[in-house]
């Protein structure tokens, strides 16, 4: 009951404060920079990791019940097709960020896809900023499919049982809302994927795939802005 009330309680705060971001981003942006508050995120984001983690070996949280493991279970065909799925779409992923990264013309053709006030005043415009952005990129990546697929969705078991489909639904909802300072354009777009990351998860049980291909969009989105004249 402890462990429930727990995780739930974390889980609630994270979307509290989520949904409450686009209050404090903009101010914070204008006055600190962008710089300083990616900064602001990657320790936040990692020190609640942390600690979710010493609860997990707290309450004796078996890794592999939150996704921490390498690979599915020997002899579970199914949850091996999904996993080989999950890696053909991390190389497609990783091939089109390189793309992104080295081509004008496809930043260029992007951009009208990543023109929302806050994603214009959230990313990075310089090659600094674009560096520090790649820290927060792997922060999110890391941090938010551990906290909203692996530990969320074992959250929502230890209140209900549910197939699969339910627990994806669930979980992209919830993390749509999560980014709530987005907009509903963003709400919208991030269930969608979060539905989808969801759904390899579940159907594999490892995390770190869906953490790289979450890594991946979000360094997709760095070089958008950025003046390729500056510093």
């Amino acid at each position: 009951m402890l462990e429930r009330l727990v995780f739930s309680a974390i889980i609630g705060y994270m979307l509290i404060v989520q949904i409450f971001n686009a209050r404090l981003i903009r101010p914070l942006i204008e006055t600190k920079g962008r710089t300083w508050v990616y900064e602001q995120t990657v320790k936040s984001a990692w020190g609640l990791s942390l600690l979710i983690v010493a609860l997990i070996f707290l309450f004796q949280v078996p890794p592999s019940q939150v996704g921490l493991r390498l690979a599915p279970e020997p002899g579970n065909e199914g949850a091996w097709q999904v996993f080989y799925l999950s890696c053909i779409l991390v190389t497609f992923t990783l091939v089109f960020y390189l793309l992104v990264k080295t081509s004008a013309k496809l930043r260029n053709t992007l951009r009208p896809y990543y023109e929302l006030d806050l994603e214009k005043l959230l990313l990075p415009r310089t090659k600094s900023e674009e560096q520090a952005w790649s820290a927060v990129s792997v922060t999110a990546g890391v941090t938010e499919e551990f906290i909203f697929r692996g530990v969320l969705l074992y959250t929502i078991t230890l209140y209900i049982e549910a197939p699969n489909l339910t627990l994806a639904v669930i979980g992209g909802a919830l993390f749509g809302m999560a980014h709530a300072y987005q907009g509903i354009k963003g709400v919208l777009t991030t269930g969608v994927v979060g539905f989808g990351l969801a759904l390899l998860y579940l159907g594999m049980g490892v995390l770190w795939p869906v953490m790289v291909i979450h890594v991946l969009l979000d360094l997709i989105a760095g070089p958008i802005h950025v003046d390729t004249k500056s510093e």
